[in-house]
């Protein structure tokens, strides 16, 4: 018997008994903890006067132990005078205690072990093990929940939740403060280049790197944040090349986050479009100075530059020539008209800020970019604010740790220490870290004990329990890529028809694995890869189990499909499709276990679960229902195929005869 089921019986909360067992020397620690014998003898005489409640298999335990417990005829008196004059002052305890488990339970918002949050939800820890693997999620009762899933679990039980006030820093702050720093110095500014979409961004970039990475992107667009670093007549400058499309918001923001100065790039065609609002919100937020690039000077005329200039205006941002601060610079990144002016002004300004970084300190800063790599697994583009990073330095990031195995720039050379301002791609991280997240180096000891607290699965993603949904399971090239795509969708929501939303099951960076294939088919998901392949096992399960994997690379075609779904209020349809076809050889009648036919499988799959069959005689349909078993060789099997003999029990269908088809059904995705 356990902590919570013993409580129950004798009235009182598990808290209370485990605080009473544990003063008395007994070792338990949570609601799950087994009940010894001993203690349970020890509570029975505990309460043994008092406690009515005390079910009648305690009771008759308790007298089976009482004769050893009093070995003197002596003794025995004494006891009862004493448990009669605490009779009162006892019952008046236990309805105390009584009172105190009719509180409401609250739970305090933090990271804790599965079995101590059913402590504090007053639920039995199985409990809530069983509602999280009916999500597809597997958390033992001593492994770390992230907040996240903490939060979902009380909202669930419908439990209060008491939030912890826990001082949050930001990280811009954090590596800002400079009173710590002693030996600072002039370091390279970081520049991000935001903007819309095909205004120009990456082919300015292009321009002054001297490289053609915009006809590296598919469509033309960038898809992930580059970082590069950049030798110039100026002096080196570090540019942070964010994507214009709608629904990399996140990853711009990153880039204003980490950036000393923001290139706002407008097309002298264009003017002020919504992704240019959304970059000066982010910039302005950040209080990150702008500097203007009109782009595309080559295709308009001159007077097109007051136009843009007056749309900079209706957004505070005043361009010097208008009496204001804000630098603007007419630029070609086709002819490279105009763009040795910009860096002069970069420059300028960064002189201006007093830009300077101690680099003889432990390195800290941000991640750019996550992916994995075959061969090297998780690695992250890092750029330092301060210190120097070196091979073989433990560090902490996010939720993540990990020791630096190697380092590559942005020219792919090796490089054994890193300095501040200076974009990297570091491997050696234990998991995959979040894209914005802090960075820093610490000692081995610190590297242990943060790799000790880890949680031990990975972080829960936020189901909805118990809604309808349209499910999607998603995978990605990088971790930026995959956060897009999902805001991009949550956006999709509010335009639906009826209650069911799109709701994204799992999410991960990497190819499409068997297990994401097991948990489509579970789910009744559809797969969205995005830049990444299916692992071949992968295929062949989901030609099996009909699961049906999307593959884009193209980000606004991929919305392009989910948005056609959201506007019409379509659901994803189901359909019955055949799998297989049995021509019924034998009928045995078995007493007790019902009509089995032995049939020969003359084509395509015999399915065992979820496959509907339907009975044929001749040209006439005699019966449907359900697999109950199916077996070859005398052996359940999940499935039988074509050339094999084989024998199954059909829920609701009884009357088979010799020569009978057995026609096998699943249901898949309707595809258009």
């Amino acid at each position: 018997m356990r902590i919570y089921e013993t409580a129950k019986q004798f009235g009182v909360t598990s808290k209370d008994l485990i605080e009473i067992l544990s003063g008395a020397g007994f070792d338990v620690q949570t609601h799950m903890s087994v009940v010894s014998d001993d203690a349970l003898a020890f509570l029975n005489k505990k309460y043994s006067k008092t406690a009515p409640v005390t079910p009648k298999s305690l009771e008759k335990k308790e007298q089976e132990k009482t004769p050893e417990k009093k070995s003197s005829a002596k003794n025995k008196p004494a006891e009862n005078k004493k448990s009669v004059a605490h009779k009162a002052p006892a019952k008046a305890s236990i309805e105390k205690k009584i009172e105190v488990k009719e509180v409401a339970p609250v739970v305090i918002l933090k990271a804790m072990t599965l079995s101590e949050l059913a402590g504090q939800m007053q639920k039995p820890v199985t409990e809530l093990i069983t509602t999280l693997l009916k999500q597809g999620v597997v958390y033992g009762m001593n492994q770390i929940l992230p907040v996240e899933l903490v939060e979902t679990l009380a909202e669930f039980f419908e439990i209060p939740i008491q939030k912890t006030e826990e001082a949050s820093v930001a990280v811009k702050s954090d590596i800002a403060a400079e009173e710590n720093f002693k030996n600072l110095k002039s370091r390279a500014p970081v520049v991000a280049v935001l903007g819309h979409v095909d205004h120009g961004k990456t082919s300015l970039l292009d321009f002054i790197r001297k490289t053609r990475v915009a006809l590296k992107e598919k469509g033309g667009i960038t898809q992930h944040l580059g970082a590069y670093q950049a030798t110039t007549s100026h002096g080196p400058i570090v540019f942070l090349d964010t994507p214009g499309h709608e629904a990399f918001s996140l990853i711009r923001e990153r880039g204003v986050r980490a950036a000393d100065i923001v290139i706002l790039v407008i097309a002298a065609d264009d003017s002020i479009m919504p992704q240019t609002v959304e970059a000066i919100k982010y910039a302005k937020s950040m209080e990150t100075p702008i500097v203007v690039a009109i782009n595309k000077m080559d295709k308009v005329d001159e007077a097109r530059i007051e136009v843009v200039r007056r749309g900079m205006s209706q957004y505070d941002l005043l361009p010097e020539e208008w009496g204001g601060d804000v630098i603007s610079v007419p630029v070609s990144a086709k002819t490279g008209k105009g763009v040795d002016k910009l860096l002069e002004m970069i420059s300028l300004q960064a002189e201006m800020m007093d830009l300077k970084a101690d680099a003889s300190v432990p390195a800290r800063g941000f991640v750019l970019e996550s992916k994995v790599e075959v061969g090297r697994g998780a690695v992250a583009t890092i750029i330092c604010k301060h210190g120097t990073l070196q091979v073989g330095d433990y560090f902490v990031c996010g939720k993540t740790v990990g020791r630096v195995t190697s380092m590559t720039n942005s020219y792919n050379e090796r490089l054994k220490s890193v300095g501040p301002s200076i974009p990297v791609l570091v491997a050696g991280f234990e998991a995959l870290p979040a894209a914005g997240d802090f960075f820093e180096v610490v000692s081995a000891e610190e590297y242990k004990n943060k790799r000790f607290e880890k949680p031990a699965s990975k972080p829960f993603l936020g189901f909805d329990f118990g809604q309808e949904y349209y499910g999607l399971i998603l995978k990605g090239d990088t971790h930026s890529s995959v956060e897009a795509i999902e805001e991009s969708i949550n956006k999709l929501n509010p335009d639906l028809e009826g209650d069911k939303k799109f709701k994204i099951l799992e999410r991960g960076v990497g190819g499409v694995t068997e297990g994401d294939v097991a948990m489509a088919d579970s789910t009744k998901s559809l797969i969205v890869a995005f830049n990444v392949k299916t692992d071949p096992g992968a295929i062949a399960l989901a030609k099996r189990n009909h699961v049906v994997i999307k593959h884009y690379n193209i980000i606004y075609r991929l919305l392009d499909e989910l948005q056609e779904i959201a506007k019409a209020g379509k659901t994803i349809e189901m359909e019955w499709k055949k799998t297989g076809e049995a021509v019924i050889r034998k009928v045995f009648a078995i007493k007790g276990v019902g009509v089995v036919a032995g049939a020969y499988a003359n084509e395509g799959v015999l399915r065992a679960k979820g496959s509907k069959v339907m009975a044929w005689r001749g040209k006439q349909k005699i019966g449907e229902g359900t697999v109950d078993s199916l077996q070859r060789d005398k052996k359940n099997v999940k499935e039988v195929h074509a050339g094999y003999e084989c024998a199954f029990l059909i829920k609701g269908i009884d009357d088979w005869q010799v020569d009978d088809r057995a026609e096998f059904y699943i249901e898949v995705p309707k595809l258009d």
